[in-house]
């Protein structure tokens, strides 16, 4: 199912024809192997936070980074990306103040009508096993917070989506099945949530954030 869903970002993704792509929080490299299937000519760039998951992107030949953001590192070309991505990280920042310097900062290094494809969970949906699946979840993400912390970052909401696992057809069904499992207590936490809500939001950079 994971597989599936870095399939449909890539394929969203190729749809808005990026050529410089940034990915910050590159993890195993999954979506960087399907972005290289969809848009071959793409010169992608990755940040990553863990020591081990950089060690293992060098193996793979993947293009990336090792740090935390924010900041965002100064070799970084300003102006200089046609889409950043970012799935599930937005979640782990401390607080809304972190977040906000991340979007900012996205900001700078993307070109006048550059496109951020974000990917996180929706807490409303998860409720407490938000906090429960990860500890390192700090900042609440829900629809109407990421979208307006976009607005006052110079950012316009172009599309939002949603998946339940990589399922986002028959939404109602899987969000009846979903809140069944998560009935079952003694499943573990992260299978209890195989089917809650994660949120899709493009946003196009329309000018200089606030």
């Amino acid at each position: 199912m994971v597989d599936k869903v870095f399939e449909k970002l890539a394929k969203i993704s190729a749809g808005y024809s990026p050529i410089k792509i940034l990915e910050v929080g590159v993890g195993k490299g999954i979506l960087y192997e399907k972005l290289k299937k969809e848009i071959p000519q793409m010169e992608y760039i990755g940040i990553e936070a863990s020591d081990t998951l950089y060690e293992e992107q060098k193996k793979k030949g993947i293009n990336s980074i090792k740090c935390f953001v924010p900041p965002f590192p100064q070799e970084l070309e300003k102006d200089g990306f046609d889409m950043v991505i970012m799935s599930h990280v937005l979640e782990h920042f401390v607080d809304y103040r972190e977040a906000l310097k991340v979007i900012n900062g996205i900001n700078d290094l993307l070109k006048p009508g550059g496109k951020l494809l974000l990917f996180y969970p929706c807490a409303r949906d998860y409720k407490i096993d938000f906090f429960d699946q990860d500890y390192s979840h700090s900042y609440i993400t829900t629809r109407h917070r990421v979208d307006t912390m976009l607005e006052d970052s110079g950012f316009q909401v172009i599309k939002s989506d949603s998946l339940r696992a990589c399922f986002n057809n028959f939404k109602w069904f899987f969000g009846i099945l979903s809140g069944m499992i998560n009935l079952c207590t003694f499943i573990n936490t992260r299978t209890r949530n195989t089917f809650n809500k994660n949120l899709l939001t493009v946003a196009e950079k329309t000018g200089g954030y606030k």
